[in-house]
């Protein structure tokens, strides 16, 4: 154990909510927060994202190092602020903490899958379907820890298929030499059992369905926007949606045929893959380029606009510079931050 992590448990006291929950010293705050069912706002559970901010009223807590200080620095430090997802009670604590109101928070829990089925479906991408009990609890653009044996720590995936269904759908990128990558190419299969826990994050479209979105995408980050979509036009949501979805090449595409097939369906919505490295002569009539310079290019109007954006975060970080040049707020943008595992 961390020597500056304690072992007992401590009184946390939630404003403006009142609601007042416990915390071991050895547990996050967040990750007590999720447990007790408190909405706390999050996404990445690793200081990366910066949704999960709040206010130290009173009390003393150990913050983990390892914040992106582009997101969390010392002037937010000095102003009281801390992350919940780095910091642990040394004493019995008071926070103010902004939680979601657009939905009630789903308590995380081990669910027991079994593999229905490993599809490659490029070159580095697969898709994963697990079978799970029954219908699992989940909001679009959420995501599942995978407790996969010989991996460590859990890796992070997002549904890619919208919640009701008993199986839950994984699009899972493998790297040369990655644990991950060894496990899906080479050792999972059919029948196979695998333990997930979730859900995890806030990620998902607003309940303002009456405002224009437009989603932005890169690689996996494909996943949870993809559950959204499916979400929102099986429901009938009639905002529009313009999808752009990034990648390096033809090969690296995948899930075409739903997308095409949705903007053909569906008048709201629309599609624009975009390809970054896709050789000359190819045969591509499609946009090029990076996939960020095709959304400035094609923006005309921020006004009542929200975006939603998921992949690496070199290319989050454009997007959301494009976006802000183009008129957005900070509330308007909301976004999934694809990190390392640590």
């Amino acid at each position: 154990m961390n020597a500056h992590v304690s072992s007992g448990a401590f009184a946390v006291d939630i404003a403006p909510s009142s609601h007042a929950i416990t915390c071991r010293g050895d547990q996050t705050l967040l990750d007590s927060c999720i447990q007790n069912g408190i909405p706390a706002r999050y996404n990445c559970r690793s200081g990366e994202c910066g949704e999960c901010v709040a206010s130290l009223v009173g009390g003393e807590v150990y913050e983990m190092p390892g914040a992106d200080p582009a997101i969390f620095n010392d002037k937010h430090r000095a102003a009281g602020k801390l992350l919940l997802c780095m910091c642990f009670p040394r004493t019995d604590v008071k926070l103010n903490v902004p939680l979601a109101q657009d939905a009630p928070a789903i308590r995380p829990t081990t669910i027991n899958t079994m593999v229905e089925s490993v599809e490659r479906v490029t070159p580095t991408i697969y898709r994963v379907r697990l079978e799970t009990p029954g219908p699992v609890a989940y909001r679009a653009g959420q995501c599942f820890e995978w407790i996969a044996p010989g991996v460590r720590p859990n890796r992070m995936y997002s549904a890619a298929n919208r919640p009701g269904d008993s199986a839950i759908e994984f699009h899972v990128r493998v790297y040369p030499g990655g644990r991950v990558g060894a496990f899906v190419s080479e050792h999972m299969s059919p029948g196979q059992s695998l333990e997930i826990l979730g859900p995890f994050g806030h990620f998902g479209l607003s309940a303002s369905d009456w405002r224009p979105s437009i989603c932005i995408a890169g690689g996996t980050g494909l996943a949870p926007i993809h559950a959204m979509l499916d979400e929102a036009l099986a429901r009938g949501d009639s905002r529009p949606l313009h999808f752009f979805y990034g990648a390096r090449s033809q090969d690296e595409l995948y899930c075409l045929d739903t997308l095409r097939g949705w903007a053909d369906k569906h008048a709201n919505f629309t599609f624009t893959p975009v390809l970054s490295d896709e050789p000359e002569g190819s045969g591509w009539t499609g946009a090029r380029g990076l996939v960020t310079d095709v959304v400035a290019a094609q923006l005309q109007d921020a006004f009542g606009l929200e975006a939603y954006l998921c992949g690496p975060p070199v290319m989050i970080d454009a997007a959301v510079a494009v976006l802000e040049t183009a008129g957005f707020s900070d509330s308007d943008i909301h976004a999934d931050r694809f990190v390392p595992a640590r």
